[in-house]
Order: C-alpha cells, then structure tokens, then sequence
C-alpha cells in the first residue's frame, strides 16, 4: 500500500472511531434515556414519591451486586495482569455519569438508572462521588482566568476540552494505523513525538469534559448527587495504570530504542521540567526511580498518587 492510500485509509478509520465516541456521547445516552423512560418513569414529574421509593427499594440489591461486580473486575485485572479489565471495570463505574443530562427529578428515571451502580455509596454519603474533588482545580482556575478577562466559559470550556481530546484521540489514531500500514514497529512520528499515549490521554480530556458538564447540569432535582469525581479519578488512574503496563512490554520488546524514545518524549501531556519534575517527585521518593519497571511498582504509584488526591479533595470538600 502506497503512501497516499495508507494515509488515507488511516485517516478514514480513525474519523470513523472518532465518529463513534461522539456518538457514544451524544447520541446513544438520549436513545437510550428515551427508551428507558418507558420502564423507568420519571416519578418525580407526577410526584409518585412512594413508587419512587419502592423502585429504589426493589433495585437496591442489584446495585450493590453490579458495584461488587465491577470492583471485582477492577481487581482480577490488577491480579491476572489483564489490565484492560481494570480499564473496563473503572469505565463501567464512570458510565452512569450520563443519568446527570437526563433532567429528571427522579434519580432513577431513564437513562439515570445506571447510577444503581452508585447506590453502595450514595447509601453511606453523596460526598464520597466527591473524592476527586481536585481534578477539578485545573478547570476552576481556567475559568477564573478567563473571567477575569470579561468571558463566561464555564460551559463551553466544558465542550472545548471535550473537543480537544477527540481531536487528539484522532491524531493518535491516525498515526497509530498508519504506522501499522507501513509495517513500522515502533510509531514515534507525529503526535507520537510529543506523547507516548495519546489516544489514552484523548480519552482522558474527553472524559474530563464530560465530568466537567455534569457540574454545570448538576444531579437531579429534587435529590442531591454531586458531580461524580471520584468515578473519574478511578477512571483516570486506571488509564494511567495500563499505559504503565503497555510501557513495561514496549521497553522489554524494543530495549533501548523505546528507552530512548522514552527518554526525549513525555508520557501523556508535555509539561515543563520543573512542573514534570514536581508530579514525578513521589514516584522518585518511593521508587528511587522515575518509572516503574513491574506490576508490584505500578500498583504502588496508582495507590500513592490516589491516596494524595483522595487527602487533597478530602480538604477541598468544604467548597465543593
């Protein structure tokens, strides 16, 4: 396949995996929220408190079941080393997040059902979704900036970084397919040179976009479910963990040419060498190094970073 014809067919495919993660986004929720709300109703519209009640009642159980089942994934991805399953199952706890654009007063109505899967913690208290808290700083701060510059970008901001990161999941995309084409083993060109991951850091600004609308549209009237960072944290670490693992093979497969590769190109999102020194710096602490060379080590920098985070938003929850 010639140059031209596999630039092209790359580029076909990846706007059709692009296409679909915008669809995934737009459109499915709303067939699917439609379609639910013919088994599901919106009780809090006709004010039937007590059928509402009796629904949460009867489907209780099955969240806790489909909560256990997830964590459960979660976990045999870290233990067998499949560590898509880990991916998965943080990605089967984050899914609910679309029930906050449903506007129902009824948490349950529609396509809101899928936050059973959140029942085992709204159960002990709504602010344990709000252990991500400080993912959101990035974005407060931005908005912050731009207000002081006379633009309310609250909620296109939102759009604008969801925006970004399918534009970059495409690049990643693209380049990714068209290395395979061309039978190059080691992809390091276009977007590759400024990111080793970035159809995972794509999906990650996607993904933060969205987070970030549901704190705008808020949780349904009539109830209070916070802004779901926690789930997104999970989300992202667990991203972050099977990037880990992708380098741990691609560093035994190439040796020194993805070392070196490595060494010139940063992980996800470029950043200056103070700031990259400042994150890396726990990693440093507890490792001696500046990445982890084994599953025991990644687990332990997703559990250190997490446990920061998690103290971090504990601090911040009286301003959220």
């Amino acid at each position: 396949m010639g140059h031209r014809q596999s630039l092209l067919v790359a580029l076909l495919l990846s706007a059709l995996f692009t296409i679909a993660l915008v669809y995934a986004t737009v459109e499915i929720p709303v067939a699917a929220n439609s379609l639910l709300k013919q088994v599901f109703p919106d009780y809090g519209l006709t004010f039937e408190w007590g059928k509402a009640q009796e629904l949460v009642q009867v489907f209780r159980p099955l969240g806790y079941v489909a909560f256990l089942c997830v964590l459960s994934l979660m976990a045999a991805g870290f233990v067998i080393n499949r560590w898509r399953l880990t991916l998965l199952g943080a990605l089967s706890l984050y899914l609910p997040v679309f029930g906050y654009f449903a506007f129902s007063m009824f948490f349950l109505a529609g396509v809101g059902f899928l936050r059973i899967l959140w029942l085992p913690m709204l159960d002990v208290s709504p602010a344990i979704l709000k252990l991500g808290g400080i993912v959101y700083l990035p974005y407060i701060a931005l908005v912050a900036l731009l207000r002081l510059l006379g633009i309310d970008a609250w909620i296109p901001l939102g759009f604008l970084v969801m925006s970004a990161g399918l534009f970059i999941f495409f690049l990643g995309a693209t380049a990714w397919l068209y290395g395979r084409f061309k039978g190059v083993e080691l992809v390091t060109f276009w977007i590759y040179r400024y990111s080793r991951h970035p159809q995972y850091l794509g999906f990650l600004l996607w993904s933060y976009g969205l987070l970030m609308l549901t704190s705008i549209f808020g949780g349904p009237r009539g109830g209070y479910i916070p802004p779901p960072s926690l789930p997104w944290l999970l989300l992202a670490l667990a991203i972050i963990s099977t990037a880990m693992m992708e380098e741990i093979a691609m560093t035994r497969r190439y040796e020194e040419e993805y070392l070196e590769y490595r060494g010139r190109t940063a992980f996800m999102i470029p950043l200056p060498r103070g700031i990259s020194s400042l994150v890396t710096f726990p990693v440093r602490l507890v490792l001696k190094k500046e990445w982890p060379e084994s599953k025991r080590e990644i687990i332990y920098v997703i559990t250190i970073y997490g446990t920061i985070l998690v103290l971090l938003s504990l601090l911040m929850l009286p301003f959220f």
